[in-house]
């Protein structure tokens, strides 16, 4: 027996419904996992940012830095065509 257009109609927006709040469910998540509580003092020093929003301290030693621009120098030296 075949189910009446009403009925066809009725599950399709159901879904489509359905789907649409699936959506904006996972939009307002993965916007909030990003959002950076600047009231609280305490959590920006957990993610090791200063009360205006700076990193604290030096991220990387001097010496690291040097070392992964050599390498990166290199690299694009010995990866040049010559033409």
């Amino acid at each position: 027996m075949n189910q009446s257009i009403y009925l066809k109609l009725a599950t399709l927006l159901v879904k489509a419904d359905l789907r649409r709040e699936e959506r904006a469910w996972k939009r307002k998540v993965r916007r909030s996992a990003h959002e950076i509580p600047w009231q609280n003092e305490h959590l920006l020093r957990d993610i090791g940012l200063d009360r205006e929003g700076r990193p604290i301290g030096e991220s990387l030693a001097p010496q690291v830095k040097a070392e992964r621009r050599i390498r990166h120098l290199r690299r694009v030296l010995t990866s040049r065509i010559p033409t």
